[in-house]
């Protein structure tokens, strides 16, 4: 990858990890005391989605920061399974790929043993 690349890259990251920090600095509301338990079943549904959100939000920065230390390293841009290059337009459109799209792919399928990437 070309330095113009790399600046771009992680441009894109910073511009990403500004976002998801201001989403998730929105908070999670409390539930409040309803008298009326449609109205509670309703909030502790809201509830439940701002939770499984934020938890979203925070796996995405942490992908992001790892992206952003990779970047810095001579092997970004690799695939951690085959390690063949990603490629620039793949990274482009999603910094913190870790696989290139064969290899995300038969993730995807059920192909690469999960237990051992996630390791």
């Amino acid at each position: 990858m070309t330095r113009n690349q790399i600046r771009e890259i992680r441009s894109h990251l910073m511009q990403g990890l500004h976002a998801m920090s201001g989403q998730l600095n929105t908070g999670i509301t409390a539930l409040e005391n309803c008298p009326d338990d449609t109205d509670f079943a309703s909030q502790l549904a809201q509830h439940g989605l701002s939770v499984a959100m934020q938890r979203r939000g925070v796996a995405r920065i942490r992908e992001m920061e790892a992206a952003l230390k990779r970047l810095s390293q001579a092997d970004y841009g690799v695939c951690e399974e085959c390690g063949e290059e990603i490629g620039v337009a793949r990274l482009k459109a999603n910094p913190s790929a870790r696989l290139c799209v064969h290899c995300q792919s038969a993730m995807e399928d059920g192909l690469l043993d999960r237990a051992r990437r996630c390791a």
